[in-house]
């Protein structure tokens, strides 16, 4: 139909328009034609380009051809397939019969089935239903088993928090969280539980720092026994002869336990678990080691109350280092039972702190002033306590030079004891020779002096040189060695180095104290001149045996000299001082005594009675002078020779001191005779060798002058002093001084005396004029050597004009 619907459109263009086609337009044409035979859409497009070209003729002239071949085609292939076509219609009429029938059959059966299947129908239904309710059923079912077991976490979680087991719970709380909760988000009592996690983990949180805090308070409250029990154990297991129980004040409750056995570190591994399942490990332990820090501030600062007695102090020195033990004890555990809570970097900070806090220390030191007892219990304790310390794997090097340092505090407080020891020994000391009367009883005096006394000549009872002091500052000596190396040993040192120490100590004990003591005795006023030189034979003594000291030191100590570069006892040498100063002590002595006799001389200068023996004082003193020399048998040469010769220059400087002094404005020679008895027993004692091995002539030297003097003037030979003068000749008196001295004989009131004394064949006049010439002379032979030779001396004597001398 549409075919000829166009075709008729197409014959009505055709008349209006006759113009011929051509080639191309044609072929345009017969695509379009194929165009409008293969499509099955709209012929609008096919239609419109044909307008559009403008040859609707020409195209409806090409259509009709098209159509006509079509209808020729299909007129050609009806008619060979006529006969076939009337073959299928009449089978399909022999069809149609049968389909009634069938059509009649399948309604019969129709009928029969839904008669037989409306029950079938319902039962059908039915089971849709009940499946449907199964299907909700399983769901239900499976529903509930995703939420049972979350509701049983939950309450296993509600319990546990209940119970106080928050590592537990913090568990369940990540199984919740991760596992449980994420099936079945969509429900409502899901969505809460997960919005009560958070809060539930904080709770956790908080109660595990409480926790923290109970233990930190806990491990405060127990350092001290913690540390007691590791001291004691250390001290078991070293077997050192430290007095522990005297050290540490007591036992601990329960010795067979360890001291990690009094403190649970359960907490603290709970809280350290819980923190790391959360993810807060790092912070868990920033806030432990803050915590830490402040309780070491606490600990570690040494706050003895200022007024304690002597047993508090050393109670609460115990404690104190008891506690430090304690704390690093804890330290070291949680090193090595816990991951990432404590390191060895953060035990050697804490360590370090500790070791920054030993300042505090001198508040103790002060505190054991003087009380030696107290340093060693103090170094036994720093001792015991850098053994246990050493054992948990810290560094106690600078504690033991802690201890070699405070070994010079102990040394000058036993010094200090050990000099008012010294001072009662000097005190008790009866200064005489000491009695023995057994060797047993000399070996228990002497100690360890005994083999250097010399025994082949002693029979006893004996009557030693020495007094008691000498044995019995050997006994002090010994039991300050002995003293010295209780604290020199368990300081990690060498044999030999505890042998410097106990040296150094010995040594300073030497040159200081015994020293200072021994000088102090010399010195002291109220010793007489027997007791000063029973001193200086002590000292002599003393210094004799000191090699003893050194033999004593290397037996305690195990080094000798010879064997091992130990120093010597260089302090021994001080024993040459004191007798050095013994020496001047004795000269004081013997000049005082001699000044006391020469207070009780009287001389009569203007004396006519003449006599043949001398003064009472010269005859009592020179008695005294023998028999004190006589006890200086003892006292080694020089000393003794010393004093002797000290004595004669002291005696002689006295007699010429009278002799020339100013005041005497006349003499006779009857007092010039009585002068000369005086000099002539001084020269009678010095040719007595009153001390064994002095010299005679170092006696007479210094009385030499004054006995020129007398003797020129008994004899009267100044003519031959005149001539034969010269300044500097030993023994020759001064003109300006012989002059003075010849002038008191010219006084007028000599005149008054009888000339029966005087052996001289001259009268009065004569013997004047004699004497005033020879003073002239005198005078003018002091002012030639003036003017000759005006040396220093000389200038002296000149300006000297209210003192005669030599």
């Amino acid at each position: 139909t549409l075919l000829y619907t166009i075709k008729f459109e197409c014959m009505m263009a055709t008349e209006e328009n006759n113009a011929e086609m051509t080639d191309s337009v044609k072929t345009h044409i017969n695509h379009l034609l194929s165009e409008l035979e293969s499509s099955e859409t709209q012929i609008t497009p096919t239609v419109r380009a044909v307008y559009e070209g403008g040859f609707e003729n020409q195209f409806g002239d090409c259509l009709s051809e098209r159509i006509n071949s079509l209808d020729k085609d299909i007129e050609i292939m009806c008619s060979y397939h006529y006969q076939g076509f009337i073959d299928c219609v009449n089978e399909l009429l022999k069809v149609q019969t049968m389909v009634k029938g069938l059509q009649s059959d399948i309604c019969n059966v129709d009928t029969m089935l839904a008669a037989n299947s409306a029950e079938l129908i319902d039962s059908h239904q039915s089971l849709i239903t009940q499946r449907l309710e199964l299907k909700n059923m399983a769901s239900t079912i499976q529903a509930i088993k995703l939420c049972i077991p979350v509701l049983e976490m939950y309450e296993k979680l509600k319990e546990e928090m209940h119970n106080k087991s928050y590592y537990s719970a913090i568990k369940i709380l990540g199984h919740l969280e991760h596992t449980y909760l994420p099936p079945i988000a969509s429900y409502s009592f899901a969505s809460i539980m997960t919005q009560q996690i958070p809060k539930t983990r904080q709770t956790i949180k908080e109660i595990s720092r409480c926790d923290l805090k109970d233990f930190l308070k806990t491990i405060r409250e127990k350092s001290h026994e913690i540390g007691l029990n590791a001291m004691w154990q250390s001290h078991q297991t070293m077997n050192t002869d430290i007095p522990i129980e005297h050290i540490l004040g007591r036992k601990p409750r329960n010795i067979e336990d360890g001291p990690l056995d009094f403190l649970n570190f359960a907490p603290i591994y709970r809280c350290l678990h819980i923190y790391s399942i959360i993810g807060e490990k790092e912070d868990f332990a920033k806030e432990y080691h803050a915590d830490r820090k402040k309780q070491a501030d606490l600990t570690f600062k040494f706050l003895p109350q200022s007024n304690d007695s002597s047993q508090n102090s050393d109670q609460y020195n115990t404690e104190y280092f008891c506690k430090i033990v304690g704390f690093f004890v804890i330290e070291n555990t949680l090193l090595h039972t816990t991951q990432g809570l404590v390191t060895h970097t953060s035990v050697d900070e804490l360590w370090s702190l500790f070791l920054s806090c030993l300042g505090n220390l001198d508040q103790l030191l002060l505190r054991t002033e003087n009380q030696p007892q107290m340093l060693l219990d103090l170094k036994l304790l720093l001792v015991l306590f850098c053994q246990t310390l050493g054992g948990y794997e810290l560094n106690v090097t600078k504690l033991y030079k802690l201890l070699i340092n405070l070994y010079q505090k102990y040394c000058d407080s036993l010094q200090s004891l050990w000099k008012t020891k010294f001072k009662e020994v000097f005190g008790k000391d009866n200064y005489s020779p000491l009695t023995v009367d057994s060797d047993v009883q000399l070996e228990q005096l002497m100690g360890c002096a005994y083999s250097a006394v010399d025994k082949t000549d002693i029979k006893f009872p004996s009557l030693l040189p020495f007094s008691k002091l000498v044995p019995e500052i050997f006994t002090l000596m010994e039991e300050y060695i002995e003293a010295s190396l209780q604290f020199a040993t368990h300081l990690d040192l060498s044999q030999t180095e505890v042998d410097d120490l106990v040296r150094k100590s010995t040594n300073e004990l030497l040159t200081k104290t015994l020293n200072d003591c021994l000088i102090d005795l010399i010195k002291e006023k109220n010793l007489v001149l027997s007791q000063i030189v029973q001193v200086s034979i002590n000292t002599s003594y003393l210094q004799r045996y000191s090699h003893c000291m050194e033999t004593f030191v290397s037996s305690k100590t195990g080094c000798t000299v010879s064997t091992t570069q130990a120093k010597d006892l260089y302090g021994l040498k001080m024993f040459d001082n004191v007798k050095e100063e013994s020496k001047r002590q004795i000269h004081v002595k013997l000049t005082e005594k001699i000044d006391e006799f020469f207070e009780l001389s009287r001389y009569n200068w203007t004396t006519t009675e003449a006599r043949e023996y001398p003064s009472d004082y010269m005859t009592d003193m020179l008695t005294y002078l023998k028999n004190k020399f006589k006890t200086f048998t003892q006292l080694e040469q020089s000393v003794a020779c010393g004093a002797c010769e000290e004595a004669g220059k002291h005696i002689a400087d006295k007699l010429a001191e009278i002799f020339l002094d100013p005041g005497i404005t006349q003499m006779t020679r009857v007092a010039l005779d009585i002068l000369d008895q005086d000099v002539i027993a001084y020269e009678g004692f010095a040719l007595d060798e009153p001390v064994k091995g002095v010299k005679n002539i170092n006696l007479l030297i210094p009385i030499q002058k004054l006995r020129n003097v007398i003797n020129m003037i008994k004899q009267s030979d100044y003519d031959k002093y005149i001539a034969e003068y010269n300044p500097s000749t030993r023994g020759n008196v001064h003109p300006d001084v012989l002059a003075r001295i010849l002038e008191r004989f010219l006084d007028k009131e000599a005149k008054k005396f009888s000339l029966k004394n005087f052996s001289m064949n001259r009268n009065d006049k004569e013997m004047n004029q004699l004497l005033e010439a020879v003073i002239r002379k005198l005078r003018t032979l002091d002012t030639s050597l003036g003017a000759g030779s005006s040396t220093p001396q000389m200038i002296a004597r000149k300006l000297s004009m209210t003192h005669i001398n030599f």
